[in-house]
C-alpha cells in the first residue's frame, strides 16, 4: 500500500495556503507536517537534498517526487485530480503572469510583516510552540525574537525601508483591482490566478481564522491598517472567493504563529 502524500507547511504562509487549496480543490488526500522555523532548517534541507540556496516550504512528498513550490504542487494536483483544472492549458501563460507578479509583490513586501512581528511582544510570544505555558512565554520572548531576526537575516531584509516595501505591494494590489474591474475572477473563470491574488491579500488583512488560524496579536501584526482601508474592495472580493471556492481543508497538526511571511514557495 502506497504512503499518503505528505505536505510540509508553515501554517500561516500564503504560499503554503496556495498548496493546500490546490490539493483540497481536487480532493486529494495528504497528511500535514509543520515546519519549525530555524530549528527545523537542517531537516528541511535534507528533505530537499541539501540545495545550495534557501530551503523553503511548502514541499509535497508523493510517490518518490519532491515538489518544492506552490506552483509545482498546483500543477501536480491538476495532473492527478479530477476537479476542473486550476491551470488549464489555454490560461497557463496568464496564470504564470499573475504568479510572477504576486511573487514580486509578496517578496518585496515581506519586511512589512516581519517588522510588525518584531515590534509586538504579544506576537512574538505567539510564535512559541503551543505546549509552552502562557506564564513562561514572556521569559522565552528573546528566543522568539532571535528566530524572527534570523528570518530577516536569511532573506537580507531591510526593515528600515518599509516605504519601498509598501510601494511594491501596492503595485500588485493595483494590478488586481484593474484586472477585476468589478468581476468575480481575475481571468475568464475561477482559476489558480484567483488563489494567488487572494493569498497576496493575507499580508494586508488575513483571511478568517476558520481558513487560516492566527493568534490575535499575530493577526494584528500581519494586518496593514492603512492598506486594508484603501483596498477594502479587494479584501471583500477575497472573502467572497473563499466562501464560494475554498473547500474544507486538512486540519493543521499544530499552530506555528511566526515568520511564515519570511519563507516563500
Amino acid at each position: 500500500m502506497s504512503q499518503p502524500a505528505r505536505l510540509i507547511v508553515l501554517p500561516q504562509s500564503p504560499w503554503s495556503e496556495r498548496a493546500r487549496w490546490a490539493l483540497d480543490h481536487h480532493g486529494l488526500a495528504y497528511r500535514l507536517s509543520v515546519h519549525v522555523p530555524f530549528l527545523g532548517e537542517r531537516r528541511l534541507r535534507r528533505v530537499l537534498g541539501n540545495p545550495p540556496g534557501r530551503a523553503t516550504v511548502p514541499i509535497l512528498l508523493v510517490g518518490g517526487e519532491v515538489l518544492s513550490s506552490s506552483w509545482e504542487i498546483a500543477r501536480y494536483a491538476d495532473r492527478v485530480g479530477r476537479a476542473e483544472r486550476f491551470i488549464p492549458d489555454e490560461l497557463e501563460p496568464k496564470v504564470r503572469h499573475w504568479d510572477a507578479l504576486a511573487e514580486r509583490a509578496m517578496s518585496a513586501a515581506r519586511p512589512l510583516t516581519i517588522k510588525r512581528l518584531l515590534d509586538s511582544d504579544a506576537a512574538l510570544d505567539e510564535t512559541l510552540p503551543p505546549p509552552v505555558p502562557r506564564r513562561l512565554r514572556s521569559m522565552l520572548r528573546p528566543v522568539a525574537r532571535f528566530g524572527t531576526e534570523w528570518f530577516a537575516r536569511k532573506y537580507a531584509l531591510d526593515l528600515a525601508d518599509t516605504g519601498a516595501a509598501r510601494a511594491a505591494l501596492e503595485v500588485g494590489l493595483q494590478a488586481l483591482r484593474s484586472a477585476l474591474g468589478g468581476s468575480d475572477y481575475v481571468l475568464s473563470r475561477f482559476s489558480y490566478a484567483d488563489v494567488i491574488m487572494a493569498t497576496l491579500l493575507h499580508g494586508v488583512s488575513p483571511v478568517a481564522d476558520r481558513y487560516v488560524p492566527l493568534g490575535p496579536a499575530t493577526r494584528a501584526a500581519w494586518t496593514q491598517p492603512e492598506l486594508a482601508a484603501a483596498y477594502a474592495d479587494l479584501i471583500a472580493w477575497r472573502d467572497r472567493l473563499y466562501e464560494r471556492h475554498r473547500p474544507p481543508t486538512t486540519a493543521l497538526p499544530s499552530r506555528s504563529a511566526a515568520a511564515a511571511a519570511a519563507d516563500p514557495h
